[in-house]
């Protein structure tokens, strides 16, 4: 099979980090020469081309790890420089956005969105390791016109680095996301901000004291990159507020408890909460394969 990665940041180069000996010939695309050329040196590609459209010309699966802009763009300049039967994919957060766009791909390319639960608060080449998609559920949204074949074949190169593929309706996608990934980056920024924004540097120093390994956790994906999540909460506006405007009820909940000195109430919906995520941790350990 050869699959062609268009884009190689940190989800890009770490899916052709994690190909690297799995009988899969890697082709692909960087914007800058010198990524290119470091993708092929230090084997992340087996070879890179000066465009996309070279990268894509021969692929089974071409895979576009790029901004949700930069998707919807290359979605148009690509599909008609690929194989008929092949698969475009992409690595996007959302994906009712792109199944709507993939109106414009010819009769015989296939439309199947993949989105890898996985990353990290960095981006960029150097940010990449191949052990990133491993034992990431991965949501698979294939198009009207994806054959079993072509669907198989997409859940193929997931379970080889690794991951766990199930499919997922596009729009139902957006809405699950919104709760567990893109209101987590907003409430992680306005956590960040609500407690390190100080108005002198003296009392800047003393909260940068006074957080510690709490803090690290809760908000560590508030160094994510702000342009890339500008752009996908902007492209899910209406799942996201949808999903804060449940969390505020249950923010509220726990403030109300605080505020009428309800701490028997407040001590159980704490426990639910941990009960929640321990089930959670328990699901995911069930699930390292």
């Amino acid at each position: 099979m050869n699959v062609s990665i268009i884009g190689l940041g940190l989800l890009g180069t770490s899916l052709g980090m994690a190909l690297r000996g799995k009988n899969i010939r890697r082709s692909g695309w960087a914007r800058r020469k010198e990524i290119r050329r470091a993708a092929v040196n230090t084997d992340v590609i087996d070879e890179c081309f000066d465009t996309a459209a070279e990268a894509a010309k021969n692929a089974d699966i071409v895979v576009l790890a790029m901004p949700i802009p930069q998707i919807l763009e290359y979605m148009a300049l690509l599909g008609k420089e690929m194989k008929p039967g092949a698969v475009l994919t992409d690595l996007g957060s959302i994906k009712h956005k792109m199944m709507e766009h993939s109106d414009i791909l010819p009769q015989e390319i296939s439309y199947i969105g993949s989105h890898p639960m996985a990353g990290t608060e960095k981006s960029g080449f150097y940010a990449a390791f191949p052990t990133l998609y491993e034992n990431a559920d991965v949501f698979v949204t294939p198009d009207c016109k994806a054959t079993p074949q072509q669907i198989d074949m997409v859940f193929e190169l997931w379970k080889t680095v690794g991951g766990h593929p199930a499919v997922i309706d596009s729009k139902h996608h957006d809405a699950i996301v919104a709760r567990t990934s893109h209101v987590l980056h907003v409430l992680a920024s306005a956590l960040a901000t609500g407690i390190l924004d100080a108005r002198d540097p003296e009392t800047e120093l003393e909260l940068f004291r006074g957080c510690a390994t709490g803090f690290r956790d809760t908000c560590r994906i508030a160094s994510s990159n702000p342009q890339m999540w500008r752009e996908i909460v902007e492209h899910n506006r209406e799942a996201v507020l949808d999903a804060l405007m449940e969390f505020d009820q249950v923010y509220n909940k726990f403030k109300q408890e605080i505020e009428s000195g309800n701490f028997d109430a407040f001590e159980r919906d704490f426990a639910h909460g941990k009960l929640l995520r321990d089930r959670w941790l328990e699901y995911k350990q069930n699930n390292q394969r």
